[in-house]
């Protein structure tokens, strides 16, 4: 059994996903961490500096902005750097220090980006991308596909990523409570309250709710039984997990809008197809033996090691059978460089759908709204495709918009709405094309409700949301921004 070309394709892959997370990263930085940002990087790291030492600062957060700084010029040339390295792993030039490179200018983004950095996938790519500097035989030069496989503890470490981030999204919302799940009518509720619907969401949330339960339970077969089969060693088995999850990442991208989280999926999930089972285009013609440096062999060992070591605890945690929020020496020791995390989406699904509205007024009497560019918004705007790039600000403000039915503002909020009246170019870069104001303004915000329209209203009104107005949470004069 030879599963080479597998691990090729692992390795183009996860730079691809490298290459849209930067892309999509770099024109938001500014409005995000930059020094007129919502969350300058800057302040964060002053805060570090104040709790620990100067020299040791760098350490307990890594990131490239301790040599370079926080301007807006320099996050942008860390990302220019992080997309040059996504195209060295695509083209297979420079092993493993394109990879290198890639994954310690993400690891600088995630240590600075606060709370627009916070993803599962952002860790994710992370644990990928460090496994993956050790994954092909170093060398200058690309070579063919079929050419190299990892030691063996870096493909057990890649199975068992690939396992716990598939095992512990089912595990994890059966141990929650929710009852959206176990009776399965979870997906009757997904398509319409999910951070950022795609065009494909209010079409499929019209199907008939039985087939939006057979959904549910597709779901959880895949996360909760599928995952076993890959400590089978039929070639066949592992074939069998490959094609469950790919199926269930497709639809996953068909009908939401994920970032890079599905590309990065189905990056770990080729290296368990047998090179038999590809196209015969695709197959290497011969199967040399994988010589690999012995040197080498052993530091990616090692280093299989080390990442298994941390992970295994926390998958423990994941499954209750370890105190969740104790962690050893070692761990902590290893936590600011992100070699592995916790895995586990929509444990608890969203039954409604709020949204923070917000207008502004040059007088407090005439009031527009101020428009995002992705997030649910006017009734007749349909639904936008926008993976596998992220708008940070716009996924961010559905989690807002959960706090605010609970009675609180995210942190990063206050900061946000002081950028919006001071008229920050940079924080309303983030939003539509409108014209930002060139003084205070006026603010108002309001929590709606929003709900899928249903198809005879759509064909009356052209609206595919059928939108609630809400409560004023908030009105802001020009004077608190003074």
């Amino acid at each position: 059994m030879n599963y080479s070309l597998g691990f090729w394709l692992f390795a183009r892959i996860t730079g691809l996903s490298y290459l849209f997370a930067f892309l999509s990263l770099l024109p938001q930085l500014p409005g995000l961490l930059g020094p007129h940002g919502i969350l300058p990087a800057q302040n964060l790291l002053s805060r570090v500096t104040e709790v620990v030492r100067p020299n040791s600062a760098p350490l307990s957060l890594p990131s490239f902005t301790w040599l370079c700084g926080t301007s807006d010029f320099s996050l942008q040339l860390i990302a220019l750097l992080g997309i040059v390295a996504s195209i060295l792993i695509i083209t297979g030039y420079l092993r493993p220090l394109g990879a290198l490179l890639a994954w310690l200018c993400w690891l600088s983004f995630v240590n600075i980006g606060q709370d627009f950095l916070s993803f599962q996938w952002d860790t994710l790519l992370l644990e990928v991308g460090f496994l993956l500097i050790f994954a092909e035989k170093p060398g200058l030069l690309p070579r063919p596909p079929g050419r190299d496989i990892p030691p063996l503890l870096i493909r057990l470490a890649l199975t068992f990523l690939l396992f716990r981030l598939i095992f512990s999204s089912g595990i994890v919302k059966l141990l929650s409570g929710d009852p959206t799940w176990p009776n399965l009518s979870a997906m009757t509720y997904h398509f319409e309250t999910q951070p950022i619907p795609n065009p494909l969401s209010w079409f499929i949330h019209q199907l008939p709710t039985s087939l939006l339960h057979l959904s549910t339970l597709f779901t959880l077969l895949i996360e909760l039984l599928l995952p076993f089969a890959l400590l089978l060693p039929q070639a066949k088995s592992r074939l069998t997990v490959s094609l469950g999850v790919l199926s269930l990442m497709l639809l996953i991208t068909l009908t939401g809008n994920y970032a890079f989280f599905n590309l990065l999926t189905v990056a770990l999930c080729l290296p368990l197809i047998e090179n038999r089972f590809y196209p015969s285009s695709l197959r290497p013609k011969t199967i040399p033996l994988p010589l690999i440096p012995v040197p080498w062999k052993h530091l990616a060992s090692l280093a299989a090691l080390l990442q298994l070591s941390l992970a295994i605890p926390i998958f423990l945690s994941t499954l209750q059978l370890f105190p969740r929020f104790s962690s050893t020496p070692w761990q902590n020791s290893f936590a600011p460089w992100h070699l592995t995390s916790g895995y586990g989406l929509f444990a608890v699904m969203t039954t409604r759908r709020p949204e923070i509205t917000l207008e502004r007024s040059p007088d407090g009497l005439r009031w527009d709204p101020i428009l995002f560019p992705y997030k649910a918004g006017p009734a007749d705007r349909l639904p936008p495709q926008i993976a596998p790039f992220q708008p940070r600000l716009d996924w961010q403000m559905w989690f807002a918009a959960l706090s605010a039915e609970r009675g609180q503002l995210p942190g990063w909020f206050t900061p946000f709405l002081e950028k919006l009246q001071q008229g920050s170019p940079e924080v309303w870069h983030l939003l539509s094309s409108t014209p930002y104001p060139s003084g205070s303004t006026y603010l108002r915000l309001r929590l709606d409700h929003y709900h899928f329209s249903t198809p005879t209203e759509h064909s009356s009104t052209g609206h595919w949301w059928k939108i609630t107005p809400g409560p004023i949470l908030l009105v802001l004069s020009p004077e608190t921004s003074r």
